[in-house]
């Protein structure tokens, strides 16, 4: 895990141990208790969700993340990740499939073995008043043709100029560390919890990660 954090964000830095919780609660798969694998799962989602929002600009305080612990019959128990939106906004409509195709990604990057306790991601809009549409429209509203966006072809400017260097550069290198060493000090944990529960020998399946190669 140490090794996928070092190649994915450059250097690492020194890792602060959280005290562990007792092993009943680390290995009852339905439960989110402190130091047990659920929470290590949701503090990574939450970690990767910020960085997202982060990434593309959209105001954190438009979305929320809850994880649930599910079980299915053919898969077993797992989780869920939960998105609640708080506000409407038409661009955050639009690209939702696409904020969610990219959440899960990363997920899958960081953790190859989401694809065995994570069972999918739903959405939940608590928008209250922010939303304009509180009603649906009649039947003939849906018999309407949709009407294409056209894209507009971006102009090439007359000249170069000069790019000053942005203010908020700071913040998003700030915002860089954080995401880095929240992820080193997840998988730290998850190393020493594995580490305590088997003494020298990983079980099978529990191996550390290795990267991925590109």
């Amino acid at each position: 895990m140490k090794n996928l954090i070092r190649s994915l964000f450059g250097a690492s830095s020194q890792a602060t141990p959280v005290r562990s919780a007792p092993a009943a609660s680390r290995d009852n798969p339905a439960t989110i208790q402190e130091g047990s694998e659920n929470a290590i799962r949701r503090q990574l989602v939450q970690v990767l969700l910020r960085d997202v929002i982060r990434k593309h600009g959209i105001p954190p305080h438009w979305i929320d993340l809850q994880m649930l612990v599910v079980s299915s019959s053919s898969r077993g128990p797992g989780m869920y990740v939960r998105l609640v939106m708080k506000q409407w906004d038409d661009r955050l409509m639009n690209y939702a499939f696409a904020l969610q195709n990219t959440l899960l990604a990363d997920i899958v990057r960081v953790e190859p073995q989401a694809s065995d306790w994570l069972h999918g991601i739903s959405w939940q809009l608590e928008m209250a008043d922010t939303c304009p549409y509180l009603t649906l429209p009649d039947k003939a509203f849906w018999l309407e043709p949709v009407k294409q966006a056209i894209p507009v072809a971006p102009v090439a400017p007359v000249a170069p100029v000069a790019q000053a260097t942005p203010v908020a550069q700071p913040v998003q290198a700030t915002a860089e560390n954080d995401a880095r060493q929240d992820l080193e000090r997840l998988f730290f944990i998850r190393d020493q919890e594995i580490s305590s529960a088997a003494g020298s020998h990983a079980p099978v399946g529990y191996e550390k990660t290795q990267p991925s190669p590109l």
